[in-house]
């Protein structure tokens, strides 16, 4: 419970030396971990992982996508811009999906998926002033990465985003081995969290949800096992310590490790099969 409050102290925050070096340190955001997952998946040809730029922001702007995007100038806002569309080494024509270190306001999909990079920077104010309000503003990092097209066509829901069968490993890096693994859309918790919503966009979600239930469960206990396998082999090659989930994202023949974290901060744990099956 501490814990819990003590994020949520710190993501709302205004950063000083000693909050920004202890958000640099955060096990948690990608700009940590990706590069050695990276160097273990150029070493293997089944897992991939979308284009990725990410850049750790100084002080002063890791402040500014702190500040309410309401109270920042439209002047301001146009320098940022200029600046992320800089750093990130951007393409007009391109679509990104974007992120902090630790969140990518997946649940707002319209505000994850950039198509203006241009305007990028206002897109990473929305997006951090969004998980400061959730507790998860612990993050001074920025990343921008290759949006990966749904080949599969699948209705979407949340303003936009495909619904493609996603599952959440865990492992023990320090034994080298698989936990388990958990659907990252359960059923139980997606239906419930979707019935108890009252807007009807959350409505047709639900409804979306139930047309695809069938097909993400068949999907995920046909390729679950052998998911677990690869990973098994994959970590080996991973120089991190500890208990980690991995998120994993099926397009089509493809399959793409989107996000890793702490197991000791990712949702589903109590959703673990050793298995893999949905229960």
């Amino acid at each position: 419970m501490f814990y819990h409050l003590s994020s949520r102290m710190k993501s709302v925050a205004s950063l000083d030396d000693e909050l920004y070096e202890e958000f640099c340190d955060n096990k948690n955001s990608l700009y940590n971990w990706f590069p050695k997952l990276k160097q273990a998946i150029d070493q293997q040809d089944f897992f991939k992982v979308p284009k990725t730029k990410v850049e750790r922001l100084p002080v002063e702007l890791a402040q500014f996508i702190r500040l309410d995007y309401q109270d920042t100038t439209q002047e301001s806002r146009e320098i940022f811009n200029q600046i992320i569309f800089k750093l990130l080494e951007l393409e007009e024509d391109k679509t990104y999906f974007i992120k902090t270190g630790t969140f990518s306001s997946k649940f707002q999909y319209h505000n994850a998926r950039c198509t203006e990079p241009l305007e990028m920077g206002e897109y990473f104010q929305v997006v951090n002033n969004f998980a400061m309000e959730v507790g998860a503003g612990m993050s001074v990092d920025i990343v921008a990465r290759e949006y990966i097209e749904d080949v599969e066509e699948s209705p979407t829901i949340y303003n936009g985003m495909p619904l493609r069968t996603e599952y959440r490993t865990f492992v023990n890096f320090d034994t080298n081995e698989v936990i388990g693994t958990a659907p990252y859309w359960h059923p139980v918790l997606l239906k419930n969290h979707l019935k108890r919503m009252s807007d009807e966009q959350m409505r047709r979600d639900y409804l979306t949800y139930l047309s695809q239930e069938e097909k993400l469960n068949y999907e995920y206990n046909k390729y679950v096992n052998k998911l677990q396998k690869e990973i098994s082999k994959l970590i080996e090659n991973i120089d991190l310590e500890g208990q980690y989930s991995i998120d994993i994202m099926k397009n089509g023949e493809d399959f793409y490790i989107i996000d890793m974290a702490l197991m000791s901060d990712s949702a589903l744990t109590e959703f673990i099969n050793t298995e893999g099956f949905v229960k």
